[in-house]
Formats: structure tokens, C-alpha cells, sequence
């Protein structure tokens, strides 16, 4: 296949287009906020294909939400690649083999939790502790539980490593480490009993069948000869030794990765794998990306204030416009703090309005916060001036979710086709359609969607966009294997939601990877941002980062505030966040200098540089 060099290279600066074009066997690029990352992989997958240095159906190229995977498939057939290649997460690829292992074999496949808290939560109940005593059994203790027992499996830590690695971790367990470490054994048992497995299994499964099976394994490496990672600086050590599965010792990978965008260490993943790549794999080459192409130059330096001093600011998005492709100068971010939430939520309401621009959707304005708690004012606030809103955290459209619900309730052997159907149509207050004519018009709707197209009318769009990229990721269609498809790319907690025109409410960690023309960030008071319990110092620098990348979402105006005390609560004062002070300097060293004052500051650098002679 002919390549076309201005169709792969075009609008790329120089550092760029030598990302897409080395000839380096591993490659990792180390890549800011806003400093085209996404695009670089793309590319450089697009140049790999269309000059025949890979072959698209022994591509794989992974991330770690549905939505991304989608947006990488979307702009690889853009460029002309395929058919063949497969871009998708960590997860779902793991699943996808652990299928065909399975199937090749003739076995039954265990089946995957979409939830493991019901089980996580009687488990608990039955757990007694002589010295601590029972433990809370609640929504909250629960879902920490699970959040721990996540993390131990993300890093590799059996049960009986437990209670050491998580106090040499500074882990906080909503339980004793040595009641923590007795929950996580029983749960791996108790899932061996049932014969179930969660998502981290599927992880650590892939990985372990690669390892002791040596055919299967030779069949799946000659399958995923090119191997590309998306946001490399978030991959936790079980998707390392995935991924090295995977690779063994042929030298054809590509990463990139951004380390001030490192945000899920508490989460399990291992930032440092950016930095020790060249250890772990000799001869990698590293290339850096320092030009950010997505914010203003204000908002660029503002948000780069808060990197550590000697934190390699050249090399991370954080430099100001030396290239004719970075964006031209924007309004200064505004830095305000008001007496109570609700004023806050009152004032951004407003700047919202005002920064509008006329006849522009609301889709390109959004409103940040730490935590869920602290968009709460805003909503409120949007909902009574009637500007249309949502919440990131939600699974973007009710009827998806109802829908969802509808088939887990049934038989997983079902058609899929069939069975969208039937809750549409019980959805929208229908009878079933008879044999003869409806009964016709019945199976062809439920052929085309199965097969991915012409999906039932009726179904919300979020539903229609899930099983359609189920149909490009799997050869069956069933209710068990669609459902199970969607616990596997996490689509209950990253997707199903289509693009409405609304202002959009989100944590920092959702609007990761996300951007839009404006943008505030609320709620920079010590407790809330750093976060209460971030304790320790590799704990504040990650918090740091999250802010980093909160701010780095805007890419022309932005507005950043602090509440005193709660609006709703005990009324105790707050203080402003420390990280503050870096902001309101880089703010002063970017105001524009008073006419009459420049006059006098040119004299004195003048007397200044005479002097010097």
C-alpha cells in the first residue's frame, strides 16, 4: 500500500513528524498536556501500515476506556488504515483471547462480575476479628473494600503479601491490613468456588496462559506482532506483565505517556514504568514532546506553575508559543475566592454565560471539581438559571441504563438482536410483534442488530454506539456476550453517552483525556484539593498533578475559585489551597505590564545593561 507523506504528516511540527517516522524498533514518547500525543500514536501507526512496516491485522493498539478506544479506531480509519487492526483496552483484548481459549477447547466460560460488591459485602458480614471487632458493613466500606482488594490485584500482591506491601505502600484499608489480607484470600477462593471471574482476572488470566502455554501463547504473539499503548504513564504492573505476554522479545512496540499526568497511582498503576522503559527494554528510544497545541499561552504557564522546580518544564507540554502550531495569546485565567459554595456556584454561572460566545454550544464549556460533593452547588445553581447540564458520573442517558438493566434480567443464550428488540418495544409500551409481516420485520431488526447495523429504532443512541463497537470487537452475538463485552470495557463508568449540548459537570479524574474551549475549576481549598487524606509527599505530588491536569483541559479561558466555608454544613472556615500561591505568581508574572510602568521598566533594564559594561 502507497503511503501519502502530507496526508500522515500534515499540520505536524518537527518533533512530531520524527515521533511518527523514527525507525526505532521501541519507541516511547514522552509527551505533555495538549502536546498532541493521540494523534502522534495515530499517525505513527497509519505511517507503520501505509509504507508496509506492519501489517494491519497483526496491529493492537490499547487504552484504558471504551471511549478512547473508539476515538483511536475512529481516527486510524480516518487515516486510512485497515481493515484488520484491532484498537481497544486492556481489558477487552484480554477478554477477547481468554474467549477464544476457551472456545477452541470446547469449555464453558467462567462467568464475569459486572459487580463483585454484593459478594465483597457478604463476606465481609461473615468476617469476625477478635481484636478489631466487626466491621462496618455500608455502601462506603464496601466499595473501599473493593477499591483494595483492585489495587493489590493491579500490583500483583497476593494475600499473604498483603498487610507488608500495603503499609510499605501507605495504604489506608477500610479494615486492619491483617483483616484486609484474610478478606482478600477468601475472596479469591470464594470466586473459585463460584466459578466467576472480575475484571483484574482477566488481566492476570491472559497473562498466566500466555506463560504456561507455549503453543497458545506462540499463536497469540505471532498474532499481535505491532504493539502500540496509549497513556502509558497510567498502566499498572499486572497490564505490564500482560503486555511483556504479549511482546516477549521481539522489539516492536510504541508508547506514549505523559509523567505529570500520572493520577491513578492510588489506583494500582506504576508511573515510573515511563521513566524505566529504556532499563526494562534496552535499546528504546526516547522522544519528547514539548509544545503544547491544545491551551493558550496563559493558561499553559499558569497550570506549569505547578510542576515542581527542575520538573523538566522544556519537556512537558509546559513551554510557551516557540512554534508557529501553538495557539495564540487568550485571556489571563481568573483566580477568585467567595464566601460560601453557593456563591461560588452563583458566580460561575454567570462567567459561564458571559463566556459563551454567542451562537456557540454549550457542550464546549465545563465545570470541574475534585470530588462529586463539590458540583453538587453547581448543578443546582445551572438547573435554576435553566441551562441545559450533565454529569460526567452518570451513565449519560437513563433509558441506556434501564436497558442495560432489561437484559441482565435475561437468558445471557438469547439472540441479541431479539432481545433489544423485545425491550424496546416493552420499553415504549408496545406489544410484542405477531408472526406474518411483523414477525418478519421483527428478525430483520433483530439480524441488523445483531450484525451491528441498523440498530432497533427506539433504542437510546448511547445503547446504539455500544453495540456497534460490540459488533466490530466480537462474533457473537448473544445477551451473555454483549453484556459481558460491557463489563469488560468498563462502558457503566466511561461511556454510552452521546455528545448532547450541555455544559458538561466532572471530577479532575473523569475529565482526563477530555477538553473544551472553556473551562472552571472550583472547589481549591486545603482538604478538598490537595485531598484531606493525602497524607504523605508522594501522595500531595500526585494530588499536584491532578490539578495539573484539570487546569490543562482548557484551552482558551479559564476560571479557578475557592469557597470559605460550606453553603450547607457545619459553617467551619476553610483555607484556600496551598497550591495557590504558585498559581497567583505565574498569574502576576503573566499580567500585562501598565503602559506608563513599561516606560520606567525599560529605563531601568537600560541603566541596568549600561551599568553591566
Amino acid at each position: 500500500m502507497a503511503i501519502d507523506p502530507q496526508r500522515v504528516l500534515a499540520g505536524l511540527d518537527d518533533r512530531q513528524r520524527a515521533a511518527v517516522t523514527s525507525d526505532a524498533p521501541v519507541l516511547c514518547v514522552v509527551a505533555g498536556a495538549g502536546s498532541g500525543k493521540t494523534t502522534v500514536l495515530t499517525r505513527r501507526v497509519a505511517w507503520r501500515v501505509l509504507s508496509g512496516g506492519a501489517d494491519p491485522e497483526r496491529v493492537l493498539v490499547v487504552t484504558f476506556t471504551r471511549k478512547a478506544a473508539t476515538e483511536l479506531r475512529q481516527r486510524l480509519a480516518r487515516l486510512g488504515v485497515g481493515p484488520g487492526f484491532r484498537a481497544t483496552t486492556f481489558h477487552a483484548a484480554a477478554f477477547s483471547q481468554l474467549r477464544r481459549y476457551w472456545a477452541d477447547r470446547g469449555w464453558q466460560p467462567p462467568t464475569l462480575l459486572d459487580d463483585p460488591r454484593p459478594l465483597l459485602r457478604r463476606l465481609l458480614e461473615e468476617d469476625s476479628d477478635v481484636v478489631d471487632g466487626p466491621a462496618p458493613v455500608n455502601d462506603s466500606t464496601v466499595s473501599a473494600l473493593w477499591g483494595e482488594l483492585s489495587w493489590a490485584r493491579a500490583r500483583c500482591v497476593r494475600s499473604s503479601d498483603y498487610a507488608n506491601e500495603a503499609r510499605g505502600a501507605g495504604r489506608r484499608p477500610p479494615v486492619s491490613t491483617e483483616r484486609m489480607a484474610r478478606l482478600l484470600g477468601r475472596y479469591e477462593t470464594e470466586k473459585r468456588r463460584r466459578r466467576v471471574l472480575d475484571l483484574d482476572d482477566l488481566i492476570l488470566r491472559c497473562t498466566e496462559l500466555l506463560e504456561s502455554d507455549d503453543a497458545w501463547a506462540a499463536a497469540v504473539r505471532w498474532q499481535l506482532r505491532h504493539l502500540f499503548v496509549d497513556e502509558f504513564q497510567d498502566v499498572n504492573p499486572a497490564q505490564w506483565q500482560l503486555l511483556e505476554a504479549w511482546r516477549r522479545d521481539r522489539p516492536d512496540l510504541c508508547v506514549v505517556g505523559d509523567p505529570h499526568q500520572s493520577i491513578y497511582s492510588w489506583n494500582g498503576s506504576d508511573p515510573s514504568l515511563l521513566d524505566r522503559l529504556p532499563t526494562l527494554v534496552p535499546g528504546t528510544e526516547v522522544l519528547r514532546l514539548d509544545e503544547n497545541h491544545r491551551s493558550s499561552p496563559q493558561i499553559v504557564a499558569v497550570a506549569g506553575s505547578l510542576l515542581a522546580p527542575g520538573a523538566g518544564h522544556g519537556g512537558t507540554g509546559t513551554t510557551r508559543g516557540r512554534s508557529e502550531l501553538a495557539r495564540p495569546d487568550g485571556p489571563l485565567p481568573k483566580l477568585h475566592g467567595f464566601d460560601d459554595e453557593d456563591v461560588e456556584a452563583a458566580a460561575v454561572v454567570r462567567w459561564l454565560r458571559v463566556t459563551r460566545a454567542p451562537g456557540h454550544p454549550w457542550h464546549h464549556l465545563a465545570v470541574l471539581a475534585r470530588t462529586h460533593a463539590r458540583l453538587e452547588p453547581v448543578s443546582r445553581a445551572l438547573q435554576q438559571a435553566g441551562i441545559p447540564w450533565c454529569r460526567k458520573d452518570r451513565l449519560g442517558d437513563d433509558a441506556v441504563a434501564a436497558v442495560l438493566g432489561s437484559l441482565r434480567s435475561m437468558d445471557h443464550a438469547l439472540s441479541l438482536g431479539a432481545a433489544l428488540v423485545d425491550v424496546a418495544a416493552e420499553a415504549q409500551g408496545a406489544a410484542h410483534p405477531s408472526p406474518g409481516a411483523d414477525g418478519a420485520l421483527h428478525g430483520q431488526r433483530a439480524e441488523a442488530a445483531a450484525e451491528g447495523r441498523d440498530v432497533v429504532v427506539g433504542l437510546p443512541p448511547g445503547l446504539e454506539q455500544l453495540v456497534d463497537e460490540h459488533a466490530l470487537e466480537e462474533d457473537r452475538a448473544t445477551v451473555g456476550s454483549f453484556l459481558s463485552w460491557v463489563a469488560a470495557n468498563g462502558a457503566d463508568r466511561h461511556g454510552g453517552e452521546g455528545r448532547r449540548d450541555v455544559v458538561e459537570l466532572a471530577t479532575f479524574h473523569q475529565a482526563k483525556g477530555l477538553e473544551w474551549d472553556a473551562v472552571a475549576v472550583l472547589g481549591l481549598e486545603e482538604g478538598t484539593m490537595p485531598i484531606a487524606y493525602a497524607m504523605n509527599s508522594d501522595a500531595l505530588a500526585e494530588e499536584r498533578r491532578l490539578l495539573y491536569v484539570a487546569l490543562t483541559r482548557a484551552r482558551e479561558h479559564l476560571w479557578c475559585s475557592w469557597a470559605t466555608r460550606r453553603a450547607r454544613g457545619d459553617g467551619r472556615p476553610r483555607h484556600a489551597s496551598s497550591f495557590l500561591t504558585a498559581l497567583r505568581t505565574a498569574l502576576q508574572a503573566e499580567a500585562p505590564v501598565p503602559v506608563a510602568a513599561a516606560a520606567g521598566r525599560v529605563s531601568e533594564l537600560r541603566l541596568r545593561l549600561t551599568a553591566a559594561r
